[in-house]
């Protein structure tokens, strides 16, 4: 059975774009926890750190962003980068502010009451290219809950250096091609109120399981890892790194689809961190299992070091490449795509008079999940 762990609540899971990004876990009723979410990468483009209070009530956890916050980034111990509050709670770094191999870094921040908090220092260290990578298709790919979906299996190799530790996290983010921009449940779409229109309810309707929409315009879902896959040489220092497993992608179309591969090095504290939250969520949960330990990250409050706060500063190394899925092999199969809408796409008949002309297109909403702009690398 599952063990409860104390305390923290909010924890560094995911490496989404350029910065990881917090998931929840269980935590006592109207405990409140600092969180900070703070990764720098060598980048040209704009970085942000956001830090909040999280507190659960009622099984719901609400986040409050802490602003006015006085946030600093701590070069070799000497000079002090002052970030800017753009929005409540997200501080942005000067754009003039770029990583350097070997410098120190460290995070400081002080509340508006005048609480302050520091993290542990982070050196900044190499990250090699991506070297290669390629893809296999498997009938049996991914696990479902009702047995197992095809997909393609995406590898990389690297290569190592020898003069150095070098510890590494992998992640992903994967364009599809979407053909249906809005689906209703029980009615219709109607355009109106513009510009994003809205799904209204419908006696005639109410057992009809759905009606699809296609797209007005091009549009691509977007779709990100949901796993930390980490890394340490400790025992292969200096050995090429061949057939490192990426990322498993489910057959939802026929077509190509576009996929971005981060590779990032991280300080030895950041993986081991890293690595316990691994650990911890492929916990089976058997009897005979270690409890949970508590999650810490790096960062405290200076007078109340026992004051549990969730997070961890980082800095890292990224190099990035984008690899175009062609799914050939898939098509070779006799496999079934499964789709990427979760469901079989039923759109809504065409009207007959006097109804006006129908069913009408629906809008490309961007957001983080889709786009209407084409990414680069796409091939039509």
């Amino acid at each position: 059975m599952r063990t409860k762990i104390k305390g923290l609540i909010l924890v560094i899971g995911l490496w989404i774009g350029s910065c990881v990004e917090p998931f929840e876990i269980s935590f006592p009723q109207g405990k409140k926890i600092l969180t900070v979410d703070a990764t720098i990468i060598d980048t040209t483009e704009e970085q942000f750190f956001t830090i909040t209070e999280s507190e659960s009530r009622n099984s719901v956890t609400y986040s409050f962003p802490i602003r006015q916050a006085r946030v600093e980034v701590l070069v070799n111990q000497t000079e002090k980068v002052l970030l800017t509050e753009k929005n409540p709670g997200i501080y942005a770094l000067p754009r003039s502010f770029q990583l350097k191999i070997g410098n120190s870094y460290k995070l400081l921040f002080e509340k508006s009451d005048g609480t302050k908090y520091e993290s542990g220092e982070e050196i900044m260290t190499s990250v090699p290219d991506i070297d290669r990578v390629y893809d296999e298709f498997r009938m049996r790919g991914s696990e479902t809950q009702t047995g197992y979906d095809p997909a393609s299996y995406i590898y990389l190799d690297t290569t190592d250096p020898a003069d150095e530790k070098n510890n590494y996290v992998w992640s992903w983010k994967l364009w599809e091609k979407q053909s249906i921009c809005k689906s209703c449940v029980g009615g219709r779409y109607f355009t109106s109120p513009p510009p994003l229109g809205k799904c209204e309810s419908e006696e005639k309707y109410k057992d009809v399981p759905y009606f699809d929409y296609a797209c007005d315009g091009n549009c691509w879902d977007i779709f990100y890892n949901k796993t930390i896959n980490v890394f340490s040489d400790i025992f292969s220092n200096g050995k090429p790194i061949i057939g490192r497993l990426i990322a498993k992608i489910p057959y939802h179309l026929r077509e190509g689809a576009l996929l971005e591969i981060k590779q990032q090095s991280v300080s030895a504290a950041a993986y081991r961190y890293l690595k316990l939250l691994v650990d911890q969520a492929q916990n089976t949960g058997s009897l005979v299992d270690t409890p949970p330990a508590a999650v810490i990250g790096n960062i405290r409050n200076v007078a109340n070091p026992d004051e549990e706060t969730a997070g961890f500063f980082m800095v890292s190394g990224v190099r990035t490449l984008r690899y175009w899925l062609n799914r050939e092999n898939a098509r070779e199969s006799e496999a079934v795509p499964t789709g990427i809408i979760g469901h079989q796409i039923y759109y809504e008949p065409n009207s007959l008079p006097p109804d006006p002309p129908r069913p009408p297109l629906a809008p490309c909403v961007p957001g983080k999940y889709r786009t209407n702009v084409k990414p680069e690398g796409w091939i039509d």
